[in-house]
């Protein structure tokens, strides 16, 4: 199989796609290059032989076709907002999706159909004027399909599930070419694998996702600890937790360096804080949700808490984007855990009193309609876990990336003990490729993904992913 696209063969490709693709054709010399052949993570310096810019499911098709004919295996792009990269290939082929990025809300059903390109961004600002969400994930700048087929963790995921969850249909081009419909009644053993398995089975061009009435606005609340305040209010998070109900989120973020963020005071701006964020998932004007906000905001002892109501498209969830933008270094490590012990929380507090580096240390909680799913009925694994331990760290200088990363693997060593099995594809690094079976729920779960792989893709043409490789290969 080819890896390199030379001139001779960008020439070649070009050729056979002049009748059929409508897109952008974006080799090196392209202006629009420097700008498509960078992704999120700054660590990632591959660069495309070429990137196919498609603006329809027949541009999607001809760059399939192009990719097998020409040997090559390439990379799928959407938001590019995945650690490892995996939305650039090294020399190769990059499917660029960003140009498909219509949404619209079919009121009669409650279903809303989403592009391939699309960020959640996108989806968000067209479901607000609906009074509606779709339950996905925690940023406005991640791309929808890296998300959802690797699962889809996010605000909403307590009272509603996964992103995958909400699958209805899905179409999808093959590596053969062919556009097929994925759903219950049409390959429903590929829907099954789409929830959760990634990219290893086509391009999605079209995901028709269910809603939930939800909004516009959402009662949100934080409280704010330092580094003495710390210890008390995570254990009392490990003890409330649970007992919460599904109308609530509650999640923690220890940060070495505070962001400027609509609630927090100027004073407390660059130092080490612990922050809570309470978000109440009903009727923002619920007195239910007053309460229950002004009662996680008080845990502890915090230097500041305050509530207010914001709209959830434009405001919440964009709070993180500026402080996870493009550009920087990133590094991340996750585990599932069910409980917080308190030597967990000790050693957790230890090493955000000294990491060096930015970003945060993440608990996100989880439980509720997630586990609603059962283990067999979808190709994600691991639902029952309340809580989710993710490190996102960040940084500039790249002489610090062997520190900070054995730093951060280091901590994540520590906590073993109280660590669950399992990992988060979507979290995983490029450093990472021995853990994709554990991924992916384990040897049985991965070989029935693996049968289906052989179906619609026997010769791995996507591959650059967390792969999947069809049954019978090694």
């Amino acid at each position: 199989m080819a890896t390199v696209i030379d001139d001779n063969l960008r020439r070649r490709i070009a050729d056979q796609l002049a009748p059929h693709f409508k897109g952008d054709f974006i080799g090196p010399d392209h202006p629009d290059y420097p700008k498509r052949s960078v992704v999120w993570n700054a660590m990632v310096a591959k660069k495309p032989g070429l990137i196919l810019r498609c603006k329809s499911t027949s541009d999607v098709v001809a760059a399939v076709n192009v990719a097998r004919t020409n040997g090559l295996h390439p990379s799928v792009r959407c938001g590019g907002h995945q650690v490892a990269g995996n939305g650039l290939s090294q020399g190769g082929l990059t499917i660029d999706m960003s140009r498909m990025r219509k949404v619209s809300f079919d009121a009669a059903t409650g279903l809303v159909d989403v592009d391939g390109g699309c960020l959640l961004g996108d989806v968000d600002a067209e479901t607000a004027k609906h009074g509606v969400i779709v339950p996905a994930g925690i940023m406005s700048e991640t791309g929808v399909g890296g998300l959802a087929l690797g699962g889809g963790i996010g605000w909403f995921s307590r009272p509603y599930g996964l992103t995958c969850d909400q699958f209805v249909s899905l179409e999808l081009v093959t590596a053969a070419g062919e556009v097929i419909e994925a759903d219950e009644k049409t390959h429903p053993d590929l829907l099954w694998a789409l929830k959760g398995g990634g990219g290893n089975f086509g391009v999605v061009t079209r995901f028709r996702l269910k809603s939930h009435k939800f909004g516009p606005m959402m009662r949100i609340g934080a409280a704010l600890y330092d580094a003495e305040g710390a210890t008390e209010a995570l254990r009392a998070y490990s003890e409330i937790y649970p007992t919460l109900p599904r109308t609530v989120g509650w999640h923690a973020a220890m940060k070495p360096k505070m962001e400027k963020l609509p609630f927090v005071p100027d004073h407390l701006v660059g130092k080490r804080i612990v922050m809570f964020i309470t978000m109440w998932l009903g009727d923002a004007e619920d007195p239910a949700g007053v309460q229950m906000v002004e009662r996680l905001t008080s845990v502890g002892k915090p230097l500041v808490n305050a509530m207010r109501v914001m709209p959830f498209a434009a405001g919440v969830q964009r709070i993180i984007d500026r402080e996870f933008e493009d550009g920087h270094r990133y590094y991340t490590k996750e585990a599932h855990v069910a409980t917080l012990a308190d030597e967990a929380i000790d050693k957790l507090v230890a090493f955000w009193k000294t990491m060096p580096m930015d970003g945060e240390v993440e608990i996100i909680g989880l439980g509720g309609a997630i586990a609603d799913v059962a283990e067999a009925d979808s190709a994600f694994s691991n639902r029952g876990y309340q809580m989710w331990l993710n490190f996102a760290m960040r940084w500039d200088d790249p002489a610090k990336d062997a520190d900070y990363m054995e730093r951060t693997r280091a901590c994540v060593r520590d906590l073993k003990p109280w660590i669950g099995k399992g990992i988060y594809a979507n979290m995983l690094n490029p450093d990472e490729n021995d853990r994709v079976v554990e991924a992916y729920g384990g040897a049985e779960k991965y070989a029935k993904l693996g049968r289906v792989k052989a179906k619609y893709d026997p010769d791995n043409l996507f591959r650059i992913n967390a792969n999947i490789l069809p049954a019978g290969q090694k």
